[in-house]
């Protein structure tokens, strides 16, 4: 039985080589910045680059693969009233701690939390998305987990696959240990559950 709760996973989303483009895009961008919260609230709660990918002619076709991705998946799975992105896609960058002067940096993470938010444009995020991009030996920690029947759900770690769920499920990555993990999130917007 497939409930609602569960991730939806389609592998393939996204090629090898278009993953390694996507990191491209996130390494050589000027524009990254530490991840913060919805409505750009700091907190040590998300530990991570974040970059925002605006749709112009060199992102549109990553918007055009999102949208069909949704459009299919919603259609046979979730089948949830959906309207837009209403938010850029990111691309993330999670860390291993670096030793510098005797003090290590925080392990990139995301602690235990929900996409959806009571203001902003969180407020009317409906399926959330993940998608892989790093190479699965480039790195240790740092997994994708999703939380189902009060235990935690881990996410393959193969590059393209994409991850879809209600914006309402539990959800964390946890600590890089070594390497750096990439991944492609974006969230689909709608009027509230009912």
């Amino acid at each position: 039985m497939v409930l609602l709760t569960d991730p939806c996973l389609r592998p393939g989303t996204f090629s090898p080589d278009e993953c390694v483009r996507l990191i491209g895009v996130f390494d050589t961008s000027p524009d990254t910045t530490p991840g913060r919260l919805s409505g750009g609230i700091e907190t040590d709660t998300r530990i991570c680059q974040t970059l925002w990918l605006d749709d112009s002619p060199e992102t549109a076709w990553i918007f055009v693969r999102l949208a069909e991705l949704v459009a299919v998946t919603n259609r046979d799975i979730f089948r949830f009233d959906l309207e837009e992105f209403r938010e850029s896609a990111q691309i993330l960058r999670y860390s291993a701690p670096v030793v510098t002067s005797g003090a290590a940096t925080a392990a990139g993470r995301y602690d235990t939390h929900v996409d959806i938010g009571a203001g902003g444009h969180s407020a009317t995020r409906k399926l959330s998305l993940s998608i892989q991009l790093s190479a699965p030996d480039s790195y240790t920690g740092g997994g994708l987990q999703i939380d189902r029947d009060e235990t935690a759900w881990c996410a393959p770690k193969e590059p393209g696959t994409a991850i879809l769920f209600p914006s309402f499920v539990r959800h964390s990555v946890t600590p890089l240990v070594s390497g750096v993990r990439y991944a492609l999130v974006a969230w689909v917007h709608g009027p509230a559950f009912r």
